[in-house]
């Protein structure tokens, strides 16, 4: 059984925390740990210790960490994904699936055709719970890091914005094979909303120096073209096979 592990910003070698409320209830009611389990404890940023439970109520639980030990690598591609927000579950389960398939960065945006029920994004109410998932799904699968979920922008904003690395823009209405481009050590992926990108977005992102891709010749949903794209990616550029 592997050990469980537990997402504290402030961890560091010897020092004793508490976990928030959420994460206790699971170690006891989902995990049903008890007081001396060995755990682990990362802070989100590459760093991770030894820990053991100390003390474990209802919702309330203490750690003592330990010595720092060595975390799963990162991949030696730093993927940015930017995509079109999504409503309820699907929004999380992308920003979860990115979790684990290795993002640095996630930046959710509005455009043209994004649904009108997750246009409230740019208002910040679901970044909370948005985090949480992020770092939830990095609990699972093993990762040191939790990738940083940026607030949410308008198209615009984003084209405008300035990124060191190869710019790709996803689109059912064609483009080149993945395979075909370069290798590079980072990548902003551009992910459109359900129903594609209107054509004068595909314009203004080209002006901006993105590259227009397939996916091959079906046509995926957003959140399925999302995790396609950075599989596709860290295969080839990445630690995927």
């Amino acid at each position: 059984m592997s050990v469980p592990r537990f997402h504290l910003p402030e961890a560091a070698p010897g020092v004793r925390l508490e976990l928030p409320a959420h994460q206790a209830h699971h170690a006891r009611e989902v995990l049903r740990l008890r007081p001396g389990t060995p755990v682990r404890v990362f802070d989100g940023s590459g760093n991770e210790y030894e820990g053991q439970i100390e003390e474990l109520q209802r919702r309330h639980a203490t750690l003592r960490l330990g010595r720092p030990v060595d975390p799963r690598p990162e991949s030696p591609l730093r993927i940015v994904l930017a995509f079109s927000a999504l409503k309820g579950d699907r929004m999380e389960w992308v920003i979860q699936k990115a979790t684990e398939l290795g993002v640095a960065e996630i930046r959710p945006l509005v455009s043209m055709r994004t649904d009108a029920t997750a246009r409230p994004a740019l208002l910040g109410t679901r970044q909370d719970r948005w985090d949480k998932v992020a770092s939830g799904a990095a609990e699972q699968c093993g990762r040191a890091v939790v990738p940083h979920i940026a607030p949410t922008v308008l198209l615009d904003q984003l084209l405008a914005e300035p990124f060191e690395g190869a710019r790709l823009m996803f689109s059912a209405e064609g483009g080149a094979p993945l395979r075909t481009l370069p290798a590079n050590t980072s990548a902003l992926l551009l992910v459109g909303p359900p129903g594609g990108w209107e054509s004068s977005e595909l314009e203004h992102a080209a002006r901006a120096g993105f590259r227009a891709l397939s996916l091959g010749p079906r046509i995926l949903r957003t959140e399925t073209a999302a995790v396609a794209a950075i599989a596709a990616l860290q295969a080839l550029w990445g630690d995927l096979g």
